[in-house]
């Protein structure tokens, strides 16, 4: 008899939220903001980063968000995607911070299977594109597979649109504090093995809380100040916190060509959270033609610090 339950709930204030669990970890998601809210073990608390403020959120398709009647995108928290760089949003909603709503700012609809759901976004009517994220899990054990594509459903808007390059880029923010991590590429196009950001506004205290051992990069999370840190990291990204130790895995691809000058790995945080980032081979799409890039989610409990080297992937 399987363990697993796929079902229904009301999180919070959320309706219509769908549950996926085994006897080990507990996933929900919430459709009416496109995000996966919460990851976790069965009794335990979630890793993800929740805003309150925003708690009860149904967003609707292709509606920027307004908070005190400021256009944003909405810090809901938890487990989003995007559809491209932050170098093109200016071109297709105006501001640099703001990507396409269809994609971030959207209701997804959801179909359920026997071993997790299958959710889509909206089909944007500003880059002509849908996401589809298919979420399983085992009877036993804490993995979680995620099938992704970025599919090109119509044209573009306009034909400027039609020219970005697209990439699936799925961003987890989990709680401070935190420790993150991710093995540099021995042949990294990057000084180093990783790029950290100059911003013309605000110092980048990466530079601080970065520390590097036996070929693993580590990032203190910041108690105050934003950070950012850039890798071409081939295989995995992930973060410690409460003796738990979150891992995202990814397939990368030598041949392909990655957003930010070559980043397949960014981690960005502040005070509240930090963001792992991956991102997939970006790519010019013609109408029919998509994006595949898959991840694979692991929990494990290490008590002792000492042991996440020795745990983490090679």
């Amino acid at each position: 008899m399987s363990a697993i339950q796929v079902k229904t709930i009301t999180y919070k204030s959320w309706k219509k939220a769908v549950e996926i669990s085994n006897l080990e970890i507990k996933i929900i998601v919430i459709p009416k903001t496109g995000r996966i809210i919460s990851f976790g073990f069965i009794n335990d608390e979630n890793i993800f980063y929740e805003n309150d403020q925003l708690t009860g959120i149904e967003l609707k398709i292709g509606e920027y968000f307004y908070n005190n009647s400021i256009k944003q995108a909405p810090n809901i928290g938890g487990n989003r995607v995007l559809p491209c760089s932050e170098e093109y949003h200016h071109l297709i909603t105006g501001s640099r911070h703001i990507p396409d709503p269809y994609i971030n700012a959207s209701a997804y609809t959801v179909d359920f299977l026997e071993n997790g759901i299958v959710l889509k976004s909206p089909v944007s009517n500003l880059l002509g594109i849908q996401i589809k994220r298919t979420i399983t899990i085992f009877n036993k054990g804490c993995k979680v597979n995620i099938y992704q594509e970025l599919i090109k459903k119509q044209a573009a808007k306009n034909a400027e649109l039609d020219k970005i390059p697209l990439t699936i880029w799925s961003l987890s923010k989990i709680k401070t504090p935190n420790i993150s991590y991710t093995k540099l590429h021995k042949n990294s196009i990057f000084k180093d093995g990783f790029t950290i950001s100059k911003w013309p506004d605000a110092k980048n205290y990466a530079e601080e809380n970065t520390s590097i051992k036996d070929e693993i990069l580590a990032l203190k999370s910041s108690e105050e100040f934003p950070q950012k840190i850039g890798t071409d990291a081939k295989k995995w990204v992930a973060g410690y916190l409460k003796n738990t130790l979150f891992i995202e895995e990814f397939t990368f691809d030598e041949n392909a060509t990655y957003p930010d000058n070559g980043t397949s790995v960014t981690i960005f945080g502040n005070h509240l959270f930090t963001e792992l980032e991956c991102l997939s081979p970006e790519k010019i799409l013609l109408v029919g033609e998509k994006i595949n890039y898959n991840l694979s989610w692991n929990l494990l409990k290490i008590s002792n610090k000492k042991e996440i080297i020795n745990t983490l992937p090679r």
